[in-house]
């Protein structure tokens, strides 16, 4: 994402200007503002007359490691279109058409802040996935058993590609962890807005850096949604950073949540990790 320091038309400092609430880089002298707009990209959904979904195991960030929906970002000069059929070429090697527009989605991330995801149902001719530039894996899951999916965004799309499909497959997001009793230790607004966690408890929760969380305050009802970030093991840091420090104080109690998106007849046998915090933000209990 392109950062301005000076105005590109007159060459002059910018300084910040709030405008519906948000500031924004603008030149005082000339009066050009810079409007961090989300980032235009695509996603692929591919199934199968096996039922199958094809997903990539992504091998960049953000959500490396992770099951994601073929995606990526739109070029310069290229239409969606062509930019959904090429992601879908250039990571699973696999020549697709498009049948129809899934819909618009919107995803925040770390890395480039807020995405603008276009979704596409592709009919794929060779459907023999080889994992390609960018990916770990390429493999098509059975619907009704699907790997956790690391984005809302693909989750949503997979649950209406498969709606539009008039699949008998039903999907649903169900809780996937919880911490319980945390006391926050810091609050900091002058920041990027997240969640920082002491990454001990992290891992107990099944937690990963950048994954979406909800938070919710037992002192003042206040609930919000932001995503994770690590702070020292064992420090016991439980940190409200940016806008979301506006939401507790210091000595407040939340319960941080996480959700994972799975077949109904996977739910029925899903447990989620449940983590107990003592007053010191040390486990006081392990998964129920």
């Amino acid at each position: 994402m392109k950062r301005y320091k000076f105005c590109p038309l007159c060459k002059s400092n910018l300084i910040k200007k709030k405008k519906n609430g948000n500031y924004y880089p603008s030149c005082k002298k000339c009066g050009w503002v810079y409007y961090s707009n989300p980032l235009p990209s695509v996603a692929a959904f591919v199934y199968n007359d096996n039922g199958e979904i094809l997903l990539i195991k992504r091998g960049i960030a953000p959500g490396k490691g992770k099951w994601a929906l073929p995606s990526g970002f739109i070029e310069q000069n290229e239409l969606p279109e062509e930019a959904v059929l090429r992601e879908l070429r250039e990571e699973t090697n696999i020549k697709g058409s498009i049948h129809k527009l899934i819909g618009v989605y919107t995803e925040p991330t770390k890395l480039y802040g807020n995405v603008l995801l276009i979704a596409y149902d592709i009919n794929c001719f060779q459907c023999k996935p080889k994992f390609g530039s960018d990916t770990l894996r390429a493999k098509f899951f059975s619907a009704g058993k699907l790997p956790a999916i690391t984005f809302a965004s693909h989750r949503a799309i997979i649950k209406h590609g498969i709606e539009k499909k008039g699949s008998k497959a039903s999907f649903i997001e169900v809780l996937k962890s919880k911490i319980t009793e945390a006391t926050i230790t810091c609050t900091q607004l002058f920041y990027k807005g997240s969640m920082g966690i002491d990454s001990k408890i992290m891992e107990a929760a099944k937690l990963v850096p950048g994954e979406k969380v909800q938070v919710l305050n037992y002192n003042n009802g206040e609930r919000l949604e932001t995503y994770t970030i690590e702070e020292k093991s064992g420090s016991g840091k439980i940190i409200l950073y940016g806008p979301a420090s506006k939401k507790g104080k210091v000595g407040d109690k939340l319960c941080i949540l996480s959700y994972i998106f799975i077949s109904t007849t996977e739910a029925k046998k899903f447990k989620p990790v449940i983590v107990i915090l003592n007053k010191r933000n040390r486990i006081k209990r392990r998964p129920i």
